[in-house]
């Protein structure tokens, strides 16, 4: 189900709708880029007031992403290809895994995709320790 960065006080969209599966994935990179800020960097998808740390936080965040080069896997992922998009649930079981974990695999490996999501998290968390408002990651229908 698709989710965006909501500013409560405002009442405004913080970012684009993205699968949770997106925020997931971003948020899993930024913490294995910068695991000694892992508690800061979950932070942001709970209602809150970003605080200064947690700004900071995703600021180097945001260009460890940038810099960031996706380790390609050991195998073909090409086989795993579909006219729909991934075969989820066939490279679920090549990597040993579930399908949603599949599915942050393959979004981590689309750094256009993370590197845009990154910068929407950080917008939404300077926007919150700015002005003080309270944001959280909200639920939309599409």
């Amino acid at each position: 189900m698709p989710r965006l960065i909501f500013c409560l006080n405002e009442g405004t969209f913080l970012s684009e709708p993205r699968h949770e599966v997106t925020w997931e994935a971003v948020t899993e990179l930024a913490c294995e880029l910068l695991s000694e800020k892992r508690d800061l960097l979950r932070r942001w998808m709970r209602r809150h007031v970003a605080a200064k740390d947690e700004v900071q936080a995703w600021t180097e965040a945001y260009f460890k992403v940038r810099s960031y080069v996706p380790k390609q896997p050991d195998f073909d992922l090409s086989e795993f290809r579909t006219p729909f998009g991934y075969d989820l649930e066939r490279l679920a079981k090549r990597l040993g895994t579930d399908v949603r974990r599949a599915s942050v695999f393959v979004r981590k490996l689309d750094k256009a995709l993370m590197l845009a999501a990154a910068e929407e998290v950080l917008a939404g968390i300077r926007h919150s320790n700015q002005f003080g408002h309270r944001i959280e990651l909200r639920k939309v229908r599409s």
